[in-house]
C-alpha cells in the first residue's frame, strides 16, 4: 500500500519550471488584459459591445486562470535549482545548433542564395543532424518536402518562391 502511495505522489510531483512558467502566464495575462483596457477606453465612448470586448475577456479569462493555475501548482523554494532545470527541460542540446541552421537559412535567402538550393541543403541537413543516421532516406524525404512545397506554393498557389 505504502508503495503505491508513493507512485502516486511521483506522478503528482511538480515538473521543472512548472510554476515559474505559471508564473510567467500569469504576468503576461495582466500585462494583455492592461493592454485590453487601454483600447477600451481609447475607443469614444468606451462601451462593452465594442471591438476591445473580445480582447478585454480573453486577456481577463487569461489572467484569471493563471493566477488559478499559479495557486494550484505545487512545489515552494529551490527556484533557483527550478529554473535551471526548467531552461534544460524547455531548451535540448540540439536547440542552438539548429537556431544556428536557421539563422544561416535565412542569410542565404538574404545573400540571394536560390530558394531552390538553400532549403532543400537545410532541410537535408537539420534531418541529418536530428536523427543522426539514414543520410539517404532523408535525401529522399527531402525530395519529397521539396517536391510538396513546389506544387502547393507554386502551381496551386502560385507564389514566386526567393
Amino acid at each position: 500500500m505504502k508503495e503505491q502511495k508513493t507512485a502516486v505522489e511521483a506522478k503528482m510531483s511538480p515538473m521543472p519550471g512548472e510554476r515559474a512558467f505559471a508564473l510567467a502566464l500569469f504576468l503576461l495575462g495582466v500585462a494583455a488584459f492592461l493592454r485590453s483596457i487601454a483600447l477600451c477606453f481609447a475607443i469614444s465612448p468606451p462601451v462593452m459591445a465594442s471591438a476591445a470586448a473580445l480582447p478585454l475577456l480573453a486577456s481577463g479569462l487569461w489572467a484569471t486562470l493563471s493566477l488559478v493555475i499559479l495557486a494550484a501548482s505545487p512545489g515552494k523554494g529551490r527556484a533557483a535549482r527550478g529554473i535551471r532545470q526548467a531552461l534544460g527541460y524547455a531548451l535540448p542540446a540540439p536547440l542552438p545548433a539548429i537556431i544556428t541552421a536557421i539563422a544561416a537559412y535565412c542569410l542565404a535567402l538574404l545573400l540571394h542564395v536560390s530558394f531552390y538550393i538553400a532549403t532543400p541543403l537545410f532541410l537535408w541537413g537539420a534531418m541529418c543532424y536530428l536523427t543522426r543516421r539514414d543520410f539517404l532516406k532523408n535525401i529522399l524525404w527531402t525530395a519529397l518536402i521539396m517536391g510538396f512545397i513546389l506544387l502547393i506554393f507554386t502551381m496551386l498557389f502560385h507564389v514566386i518562391l526567393p
